[in-house]
Formats: C-alpha cells, structure tokens, sequence
C-alpha cells in the first residue's frame, strides 16, 4: 500500500461524504455554503450520519469511522498527515504502514521530492495553512 493509494481511498472517502451534503443540501461548495447559512454549522446528514463544519473543512462522523478534510480551494480537497493519519488508523489491517503520523509524514516527504504529490494552492488566504497537499496531476 503506498502512500498514493491511501490518499485515493481517503479522497474516495470524502466523496462520500460530498455526495451526502449534496443529496441533503443540493451543496458541494461546503465552506461558502456554510458561510452563506445555507448550511448549519453541524447536523446530521442521513440516518446516524453527523457532520461539523470548522475553519475551512467538515468533520463527518459515521457509526464505524469518522473522516475529517479540508478545502484547499471551492473545488479541491487537501490532504495532510494528521487527516491521512487519523483516517488510516480506522483500518489498521488496511493500512498496517501508515499506523504512525511520523510514517505519513515521510511518505508524503518523499512523494513531494519525487513529484508524485505536490502543494495544493489555496483560495483561503490566511485561514489554510501550507501543508494541504495533492496528487500531483500526470
């Protein structure tokens, strides 16, 4: 398991999520919806399903994992350590490298020196920070 199919089954994930806020909200521009009060700040998404909007992301909360994520712009998902971290050690027999934050901060060191994986550029000036990553388009 390498450290781009983690953060594809992560990003799948988040799809997930996308598609409930959709359905329920008719919304996947989160961030400026939830500004905008179109959104509640937290709630529930589908039965057992609850979320919590903050900063620039949404903590999304089911019965048997959660998944936590962060827009890098109004259409793109960044990825980080700490959120590839939390969501990998969910499934640790899925991901059995990635049970430590300092394992996918190296892989993801490594991805960024290698090209495979490269800064996603934000649209939230101060509010982000310079660690939300990408999969470096091919």
């Amino acid at each position: 398991m390498t450290i781009a199919n983690l953060i594809t089954d992560y990003l799948s994930a988040v799809e997930e999520c996308l598609v409930l806020f959709e359905q329920k909200f008719g919304r996947r521009d989160l961030v400026r919806a939830w500004r905008e009060g179109v959104i509640p700040q937290a709630g529930e998404l589908a039965d057992g399903i609850e979320y919590q909007m903050h900063g620039i992301g949404c903590g999304v909360e089911y019965t048997d994992h959660d998944v936590d994520f962060d827009f890098a712009n109004q259409h793109e998902v960044g990825v980080d350590a700490w959120r590839l971290w939390r969501y990998a050690k969910q499934f640790p027999k899925v991901y059995p490298h990635y049970q430590e934050c300092d394992a996918v901060e190296a892989a993801l060191a490594e991805g960024l020196s290698n090209g495979t994986i490269s800064r996603a550029e934000s649209e939230y000036p101060g509010e982000s920070n310079d660690k939300l990553l990408r999969l470096a388009k091919a």
